[in-house]
């Protein structure tokens, strides 16, 4: 029997199921410099995807591990990037070093994992009276795991797939909300409201227009997650300490390269600057950016939807999702539109602190890419849940009032605005306070008004007031004939 199922029949389920840890002396080191937390699984999974990699390239390129070792070493980098090894990595992010500790971390974890069910394999064998012809060995953090590698190259690699990924989910809630807010393009398009500048009435316009100018940002912000991924996706591996490879055979950062896309299924590819990659993490601070600019349209969208839904104008309803108050009953909080709204100032804060741990590295490294990496896993997080607010409950939520909205149209200047080619603006304007004393109840009612102040009879009117010519472009000829006329 190959010792390698050996492994698989003793120790197929890692003992830190059960709560014992794997990590050794220099993870325990930093522990007690910087106390105990959590790595967040997102980078674990990343990380330990990296040094898969790695350990297929030192085994294709340098023979690195014994033929019966190397499956067993390959079976614990799969469980880590599983996840059956999360308790074995306490160390929070928040951390000097450069990403040494989290490095030294997984190095330990890989080794003595491997190590145990390696063991366990040859005593199995020993127990049942089978042989186990292969030598004894013991693979160790440093001069097997950590081999024609450095923290400088590794960790940045895994903290640039684990943004890629960030990037594809919000890409697609984007798409998402994109859809929704064209499909209420589409719904309200004949639907008539007043626009407005400056927080002043201006001219009419459908609400599937105000839908439609929302959606333009969105769209740009979709184009935007596609080139950041496309600049993301260049990664450091191969270029150790300083980007100089030093230590590392060239064959062995071919081969590195190569098993990462494949165990990633990402499009990534290797620097061609690799002293570059190592010292600068501004494509990460470009990501947060687009992040951060997604979050501000996000937050355009809100602050607009909030006024509409103020009881001020109340031209759209925010449904009742929960009490809106303790002692008044009769209040609704628009508690959607103010969950993205903070989570999107969040994010815009967050994304501006990353920009600031990128223009802080020194020389040929920039250590704080931990506190970097720890901001990136924020702002994804509240971006995230931002996106999914405003395409679910905000989507489902939101309804327009048709009869307030025309109700407001009728007795708004923006009408008389809009009949510009056919009456003078000084004729409009002496028609104001008579308009606002009126105050007609809809578009029938002021017509009625136009054509008692006016000498405009009620057929041209209506032509003039109808949803299409209130809201497009005009014909040039008409425009020039009714004033030749």
């Amino acid at each position: 029997m190959n010792p390698a199922e050996y492994v698989n029949e003793t120790v197929g389920t890692p003992a830190s199921a059960g709560g014992k840890l794997y990590y050794g002396p220099e993870t325990q080191k930093a522990l007690s410099l910087l106390g105990n937390s959590r790595t967040p699984r997102v980078l674990i999974r990343a990380y330990g995807e990296v040094k898969l990699a790695a350990i297929y390239a030192q085994q294709e390129t340098a023979q690195l591990y014994p033929a019966g070792y190397f499956p067993v070493l390959e079976k614990t980098a799969l469980d880590i990037i599983a996840g059956k090894y999360d308790n074995s990595f306490p160390l929070p992010l928040a951390q000097g070093g450069a990403g040494t500790s989290l490095h030294m971390n997984i190095c330990e974890v890989l080794a003595n994992a491997a190590n145990e069910r390696y063991e366990a394999a040859a005593v199995q064998a020993e127990t049942a009276g089978r042989p186990f012809p292969q030598p004894e060995f013991r693979a160790t953090p440093l001069d097997h795991l950590a081999r024609f590698q450095s923290t400088n190259d590794t960790f940045p690699t895994a903290v640039i797939i684990m943004t890629y990924r960030f990037l594809e989910s919000i890409e697609n809630g984007i798409i998402k909300l994109q859809e929704n807010l064209v499909e209420r393009e589409k719904k309200y398009e004949d639907c008539l409201i007043c626009g407005r500048t400056e927080l002043q009435d201006a001219l009419p316009m459908t609400l599937g227009q105000v839908y439609g100018a929302w959606a333009g940002p969105v769209e740009r912000d979709r184009w935007r997650m596609n080139k950041l991924k496309e600049r993301l996706r260049t990664i450091p591996l191969g270029g150790t300490a300083i980007g100089t490879g030093f230590s590392a055979p060239l064959q062995y950062v071919f081969s590195a390269e190569k098993h990462l896309r494949r165990i990633t299924k990402l499009p990534l590819c290797r620097s061609q600057n690799l002293c570059d990659a190592v010292a600068h993490t501004d494509s990460l601070a470009e990501c947060a950016g687009g992040m951060g600019l997604c979050a501000d349209n996000l937050y355009k969208m809100t602050n607009d939807l909030l006024l509409y839904t103020s009881s001020v104008n109340g031209e759209l309803h925010h449904g009742e999702l929960q009490y809106g108050s303790t002692i008044m009953p009769d209040k609704v909080n628009p508690v959607i539109l103010e969950l993205v709204r903070g989570l999107c100032m969040d994010c815009a804060s967050t994304a501006h602190l990353i920009t600031d741990y990128s223009r802080s590295g020194q020389w040929q490294l920039n250590a704080n890419l931990p506190f970097l990496t720890e901001q990136m896993i924020h702002l994804d997080d509240r971006l995230e849940r931002a996106l999914n607010a405003a395409n679910g409950p905000l989507m489902q939520t939101i309804a327009p009032d048709a009869a307030k909205m025309e109700l407001h149209l009728a007795s708004s200047p923006a009408l008389l605005n809009a009949l510009r080619d056919i009456l003078p603006y000084t004729k409009i304007k002496t028609l104001l306070p008579e308009l606002r004393k009126a105050a007609p109840h809809g578009i029938s009612g002021l017509i009625d008004f136009l054509v008692s102040h006016t000498d405009i009879n009620r057929k041209t009117l209506e032509e003039h007031l109808d949803t299409g010519a209130l809201t497009g472009f005009s014909d040039v000829s008409e425009i020039h004939g009714r004033r030749n006329a």
